[in-house]
């Protein structure tokens, strides 16, 4: 095993530095969580949970920040067909418009409507 330091992400480093100025490092990982979350520094406090082992060997040997992977582009969306289907449902008898229906007019209407629904 060579003696490379530990890669964290670029904002737990800059936390990780941050702490370490402020505070002397001690292997107790858990009073380290402690002191990283009462000055705020939750990026760190939640790797240092995640990552204890590491934690312990980068007291050691010392963080560098991992390489930032570049965000999508335009470039990454691939590209629409040239024709995208059409998606349509056919009317039944043959109108493609629907009609609005006349409402009845007056009571006389209603009744006729009524009549004409159930006998």
């Amino acid at each position: 095993m060579s003696r490379e330091k530990i890669r964290v992400p670029a904002k737990v480093y800059g936390e990780l530095v941050a702490l370490q100025r402020e505070i002397h490092f001690t292997l107790d990982h858990n009073d380290t969580i402690k002191k990283a979350e009462d000055r705020g520094y939750l990026a760190a406090s939640d790797w240092i949970r995640r990552n204890e082992n590491a934690y312990k060997v980068g007291f050691s040997w010392g963080f560098e920040p991992e390489p930032e992977d570049p965000r999508g582009t335009l470039r990454d969306i691939p590209p629409t067909p040239e024709q995208t289907p059409q998606r349509t449902f056919r009317q039944r008898g043959g109108d493609a418009t629907m009609k609005a229906r006349k409402e009845p007019q007056g009571i006389g209407g209603k009744i006729k409507n009524w009549f004409g629904k159930y006998f």
